[in-house]
Formats: structure tokens, sequence, C-alpha cells
């Protein structure tokens, strides 16, 4: 998937003659990385991916001995590192891939984008079977308060108190086949950090009725992602990059960053 986006976005830019921004600064913070890219006539764009901690504690992922030196090189290889395996690497290329696919969308978007907010778009009810595949605490309190048949999958992160009254698994791999079928999947933008979405996408084919990928991690141009089989894609457009990245290099999250976007999730397309 990431691969082919790169590719798609390598295409646009010559197609259409567009001059590829260049990157400007990269912090690395504890919970989002952050890719700030420039281009002419524009504002900087910002891309983020998750500083997954299960990656970076690997003692051979943990640094870049070429830290220092990251915007110097050019942007398509930092876009090709988002198609490697799980490392600090991976994690930069999504943040580049998120900050220029920014830039491609303000010049050409003919994506639908979803006016409404997603719960009433879905249309779920007390019926309705939903499956997590990552934690997203805030949309499952919400949810919670429509449809109790909530399962969520999550092997990185100690389940809390609160959340001991839904399903609980920590690998795909531990459900049953009849757990499998469900109305909704709602996986987050690290599935795409730790290279499991496509084997989630293979296993929940045909089983789920909508198919939904939400988070900062996957602010990208969703063509790819509707071809594999995704209905929603919703990812998010920072509307003050030095404000944020200062929130990010000294350590902080979405809690205090959402106040920069223009609502959480800004940039949601259906298929």
């Amino acid at each position: 998937i990431l691969e082919k986006t790169v590719e798609l976005i390598k295409k646009i830019y010559r197609i259409h003659k567009i001059i590829p921004p260049k990157v400007t600064k990269v912090v690395v913070g504890l919970g989002y990385t952050g890719v700030v890219v420039s281009a002419y006539a524009y504002e900087p764009f910002l891309g983020l991916a998750s500083t997954l901690p299960s990656i970076i504690s690997k003692t051979d992922c943990s640094k870049l001995n070429f830290a220092g030196e990251l915007t110097n090189r050019p942007i398509r290889e930092l876009l090709d590192w988002s198609y490697g395996t799980p490392s600090l690497k991976k994690i930069i290329g999504i943040a580049t891939l998120n900050g220029v696919s920014q830039h491609i969308l303000r010049i050409i978007n003919p994506y639908k984008k979803l006016e409404i907010d997603l719960l009433e778009y879905i249309k779920i009810n007390k019926n309705s079977t939903i499956t997590f595949i990552g934690l997203i605490k805030p949309l499952i309190r919400k949810i919670n308060r429509i449809t109790q048949n909530i399962m969520i999958v999550e092997n990185t992160i100690s389940f809390s108190p609160e959340l001991k009254q839904f399903k609980l698994k920590q690998n795909i791999n531990q459900l049953k086949s009849e757990e499998i079928s469900t109305d909704i999947l709602i996986c987050t933008g690290s599935t795409l950090i730790n290279n499991s979405l496509e084997s989630i996408l293979e296993k929940f084919k045909k089983k789920a009725q909508k198919i939904i990928i939400l988070g900062p991690s996957v602010s990208m141009i969703p063509d790819i992602l509707f071809d594999y089989g995704i209905d929603i894609v919703g990812g998010i457009e920072i509307l003050d990059s030095n404000a944020t990245m200062q929130i990010l290099q000294e350590g902080g999250g979405t809690k205090l960053f959402k106040k920069y976007l223009d609502n959480f999730l800004t940039s949601i397309y259906f298929n």
C-alpha cells in the first residue's frame, strides 16, 4: 500500500509538472514524529506519524546515524523509507508521505469529503458490531453510547479498567471465525507503520461491511487505500505547523496539538 502510494505521488508530481516540496524540519517526538515540507507559494505542510514505542525501543532502530542531515536529503529518499520494514526510518518516511500528501491535496483534491459527523454517516445502532484494531479511546467512548457490541484488538498497550467491559484480544489471530464478521472495522494508522494493515484487510475481506482507517498517521492521499478495500480514510490537516512542532519536540501529543486542527480528523474521505 505504501509503496504504491509513494509511486502514485511521484507520478502526480511528474504528470502535473508540480515542483515537489523540500523537507525543512524533522522532529522525532515521544508521541509523534513530525516532518515539515515547504513548497513554493504555500505555507509549510506538516506530516505526522506515530512514534511507536515498540519500534523505537529496539536497539537497532533507536537512533539515526545521520541525524542532523535529514533536511539535506532528497525528499524522494525519505518517501521511499515509508515502505521499508518497521523502524524509525519508516516512521520518518510515513510522516514525510503525509506532509507531501497535504501539499498535493491542496492543489489537486478530487476526493469525496465527508461533510457530516462520521458516526452519523456510518449509521450504527444498538445492534451494530464494531471491531477496533488499535485504541482510539475518544471514538470508542462515543460509539459505546450507541452500542456495547465492541471488540478491541491491541497488543502493545495495557488495557485500562474502563476497557474491561469490552471484548479484548491481543492479536487478530486470536479471533474466532464468527468474531471476524463485523459491521464496522476501524483501524488506526499505526497498522501502516507496523506493516500489519495488509494482513488485516486480507482477514476481514468480505467479513466487514465497512472498513475505516483513522488517525494522524494516515493523512495521505487515499487512492491506494481505497483500492485495497478501505471505505473511509480519516486523517488530519495541521493549521499551525510551527506550534505543533514545538509541542512534538517537547514531548506532547494529540491532546495538546489538536487545538491547531480545524477539527480533529479534518480530512475524512470516503470511497
